[in-house]
Order: structure tokens, then C-alpha cells, then sequence
């Protein structure tokens, strides 16, 4: 079985971080997923989503859909489209996005919103039935990964995926929610 985790943080543990926070929950969650799934034996492979070109939508085109409606393809020429083919690849989809002012960070929107466009009403798409599993990283409180969370029910909702896990990870919660993201992988393979 094949896995892809898409992060949308920037902090990075290394000396070129503009971040204070040398130990980000994001990439912590990162590891995590990358560890437990091999040893679950999945493959993994990991884009960090604000390494890559991928713009906003336009809503451009008749009534705002362009040709992502009928083509399922994006008219920009971005990361996007080649991202949006390579999930293809994969039985598993780990989105983990740090929690801005309530919010999915705004590369996972960015990315969502058009993920939503192209493949929502793909009768031949890339990631229909396929398992999600979504972390919402809060570094303060912890507010707002229920907000988050509920975005993700959103895009399964248009996606038609499968929910496998939507897990608030915090770092209060942090060491009791990794063994929520054991529990919620081991039975995707089971």
C-alpha cells in the first residue's frame, strides 16, 4: 500500500527557519505518520505543499468554472496539476495543516479549493473512495481544530472520499494523540 502525506507548514526543523519554533507541531506530525506507516509496511512519501508553485483560483471562465469542471484539469501552470495526477499513486491521503486564525493554514486552501474544483464532479477521479486521514495542528490553545476539521469534512464531502481519522493535535495533546494516529492507520490496513 502506498501513502502520501501533504503538510502545508513551512517550519521546517533546520538552520534556514525564519520560525522561532524549532520543533514545529506540523512536521512533528510528519513524523509521526512517516514512522508509524512504515511500520504498518505502506510506502510514504511526503510534500511539503508550501515548497511548491501553486496559485490561487481565478474562478475564471463561465460562471467562475473554467475548464477544472468539465476537464479536470486547472488552466494555471502551476504545481497543481502535476500534484493533482500523482495522487493517483497512492491508496492513502494524510492531509496535516497547522491552524491559522481558526483556519486551515492558506497553502491547504489554496490547494483544497482547487482540488474541490477539478475533481468534485470527476466521474473518473484520482481519489474517489480513497482513505483521508486529517490532522489540524494548533500551537497555542488549541482553538480552532474543530473549525479545521470541519473543513476537511467539507472537502470529503465533495471529494467522496473516505474519512478514516480527523484528529485536533495540539501540543498540550500531543503524545495522547499519537497514539490516535496509530490506532486510526492500523485499522486502515486491518
Amino acid at each position: 500500500m502506498k501513502s502520501l502525506i501533504l503538510s502545508f507548514s513551512n517550519n521546517l526543523v533546520n538552520e534556514d527557519s525564519f520560525i522561532p519554533n524549532k520543533i514545529g507541531l506540523t512536521f512533528s506530525c510528519v513524523d509521526v505518520c512517516e514512522k508509524l506507516l512504515k511500520e504498518l509496511d505502506y510506502e510514504v512519501e511526503h510534500i511539503c505543499m508550501n515548497k511548491k508553485n501553486i496559485k490561487k483560483c481565478n474562478a475564471c471562465g463561465k460562471r467562475g468554472w473554467g475548464i477544472c469542471g468539465d476537464e479536470h484539469i486547472c488552466v494555471q501552470n502551476d504545481d497543481f496539476n502535476v500534484i493533482y495526477k500523482y495522487m493517483d499513486n497512492f491508496d492513502l491521503y494524510i492531509f496535516i495543516t497547522p491552524v491559522y486564525f481558526h483556519e486551515m493554514s492558506e497553502s491547504a486552501k489554496t490547494f483544497f479549493d482547487r482540488l474541490k474544483r477539478c475533481d468534485a464532479f470527476n466521474n473518473n477521479s484520482y481519489i474517489k473512495g480513497k482513505n483521508i486521514v486529517c490532522i489540524a495542528c494548533a500551537g497555542g490553545s488549541g482553538s480552532g481544530t474543530e473549525e479545521t476539521l470541519k473543513s476537511f469534512d467539507t472537502l470529503n464531502y465533495f471529494l467522496k472520499t473516505k474519512m478514516a481519522g480527523r484528529i485536533p493535535m495540539t501540543k498540550f495533546n500531543f503524545e495522547e494523540q499519537k497514539e490516535v494516529i496509530k490506532d486510526c492507520l492500523s485499522k486502515i490496513v486491518n
